[in-house]
């Protein structure tokens, strides 16, 4: 894997948590880690599912998910 794979998917996770969407289930395995985002939109669900690659990247939404964690 590649800096520029990990910035690609850094960028990805950015776009989603401005767009609204947080972190609703993550899967690892040993291909990297299927994260499904979600927000509320007029009442409906909208979900997203990023493949995160990358060591780096796995760290980028962990740091996410544990603020999203406190924040609740």
């Amino acid at each position: 894997m590649s800096y520029q794979e990990f910035l690609a998917e850094r960028d990805r996770i950015d776009f989603l948590i401005q767009k609204g969407y947080s972190i609703r289930a993550v899967q690892e395995n040993l291909d990297g880690a299927f994260v499904q985002f979600e927000r509320q939109n007029d009442g409906e669900s909208e979900t997203e599912t990023l493949h995160v690659r990358t060591a780096d990247g796995r760290k980028y939404f962990s740091a996410f998910l544990i603020r999203q964690g406190t924040a609740g």
